[in-house]
């Protein structure tokens, strides 16, 4: 009896060893997967460039690729392989792989808008954004269990477009208030994770950070309207305020040129040179914001119009005074 119990436990034994051997096999490691995605593209990135008589990939690319890949270094076969099935047979991107070519690269260029979403996903591979890597730590920080859920039913109630009621903090009010909202978009946007949406409660498009959401319920009342592109949302803005649209003309010293068109490049201002100055004149739709930008650089910036804006950098600039 005790030599068959025995048995019968080591078989029980190799039996659940198999048995997470399937799994395992089953299961997709998902480091794996990411790797997938990521060599995917990196190649896409490594051929984009085909003016450059220079390019080195030609005869290195396997050698590139195998830097940001464990195991055995990949061969320039294995490379062409890879870029025929995946990218010209799954994507339809034309590349030259022949063999003995001059070098690999891509015969034509991808659309914009594809290379738009190409461009944003390979960002999370190969740029570091450690502002969103924060951003993302304090969400699931504070919606520890549910934090990839909130995400989720954000975006594919958007999808469905259909209402969602949450409790949210407002510094406004100081207090927790309950809305419904249409769902839009959620943004990364100056240091805050925010959704775009349609507020019922202030009937207008609000932005809400997501962080503060609780409670969030996906209703089953649909909304009719066309969801606005982000671009057109944030258009005339340059923080994560939506308000009155103003035309500002402002002046500011040669010596920033460089700076002010960083800054208010997403405006598109209209600039032109005047006597050891230049002039600026643009819409912004969050001219506190905008007012903020400029309070550092002092005596080198100055808001000519309008006087409601003008008015609005002197009381800034007063009250920090008073402080001091």
């Amino acid at each position: 009896m005790f030599t068959y119990s025995i048995n019968m436990s080591m078989y029980e034994t190799d039996h659940i060893f198999d048995a997470e051997l399937k799994m395992k096999k089953t299961i997709p490691n998902p480091d794996t997967k990411l790797c997938v995605i990521k060599r995917y593209l990196h190649v896409l990135a490594l051929l984009q460039n085909n003016a450059d008589p220079m390019d080195w990939n030609a005869s290195t690319l396997a050698d590139i690729l195998s830097l940001d890949e464990s195991g055995d270094p990949l061969s320039d076969k294995s490379v062409r392989d890879y870029i025929q099935k995946h990218l010209v047979e799954e994507l339809g991107i034309d590349v030259n792989v022949r063999q003995g070519g001059k070098k690999t690269q891509l015969i034509e260029q991808p659309s914009e808008e594809m290379m738009a979403v190409i461009a944003s996903v390979y960002a999370a591979f190969v740029v570091h954004d450690s502002g969103r890597d924060m951003l993302l730590k304090n969400l699931l920080k504070k919606h520890r269990r549910d934090g990839l859920w909130l995400l989720a039913r954000i975006y594919f109630s958007a999808l469905e477009k259909r209402k969602i009621r949450f409790n949210y903090f407002s510094n406004a009010s100081a207090r927790m208030r309950s809305h419904v909202v249409h769902p839009y978009h959620m943004i990364f946007r100056n240091n805050n994770l925010y959704l775009a949406a349609w507020s019922e409660t202030h009937a207008k498009q609000t932005l809400f950070i997501v962080n503060r959401i609780q409670g969030l319920v996906v209703l089953s009342d649909t909304f009719e309207e066309k969801i606005p592109r982000l671009d057109s949302i944030f258009k005339d803005t340059l923080g994560s305020f939506i308000g009155k649209k103003h035309t500002i003309r402002l002046r500011f010293h040669k010596n920033l040129f460089a700076t002010m068109e960083d800054i208010l490049g997403t405006l598109e201002p209209k600039i032109r040179e005047t006597d050891n100055a230049f002039e600026a004149v643009f819409a912004v739709s969050d001219a506190m914001y905008l007012c903020k930008q400029l309070f550092m650089y002092g005596d080198r910036v100055e808001i000519l119009e309008p006087v409601e804006i003008r008015n609005t950098m002197v009381s800034m600039l007063k009250e920090s005074l008073s402080v001091y």
